[in-house]
């Protein structure tokens, strides 16, 4: 094979290569995955005890948080951190007790939030605020 021929030969891959994503709009390039649908049941107090990240966020609450992170420790206790959608954004430090009564839990003497919990470990909080799905952090 000459030269001229590799040459034209990869010119011509690379080109069909570059001028194929090119022609797709941005959100036809993403990669598309099928969420599973999660099975929520009532938790128990047991359930809490854990590292969660948010990974979901709705309703008012919504509209002034981007990120939860939050440490249950089995004694009551909690620490964590909210990620403010403020100008700038800020971080502010989450700290004080936490309870579980009725299948609800309260943090701080606060109004309640329906508790459910999904067969990994993900919790979700439900209240007047809105509903936040916690994933659950695996221990290193």
């Amino acid at each position: 094979m000459s030269s001229a021929t590799w040459i034209a030969l990869c010119a011509a891959s690379l080109g069909a290569a570059c001028a194929g994503s090119g022609t797709l709009a941005r959100d036809s390039r993403a990669a598309v995955v099928e969420e599973q649908p999660v099975a929520w049941r009532a938790a128990a107090a047991e359930d809490v005890p854990g590292v969660y990240v948010s990974r979901e966020l709705s309703g008012p609450l919504a509209g002034y948080l981007r990120k939860l992170v939050y440490l249950f420790e089995a004694d009551g206790t909690y620490a964590g951190a909210a990620l403010v959608d403020a100008s700038p954004p800020r971080f502010e430090v989450l700290a004080g007790t936490w309870a579980f009564l009725d299948g609800r839990l309260v943090l701080d003497g606060g109004p309640p939030a329906v508790l459910e919990v999904a067969d990994g470990g993900a919790l979700r909080l439900s209240g007047d605020e809105g509903v936040v799905e916690l994933e659950r952090e695996r221990a290193r």
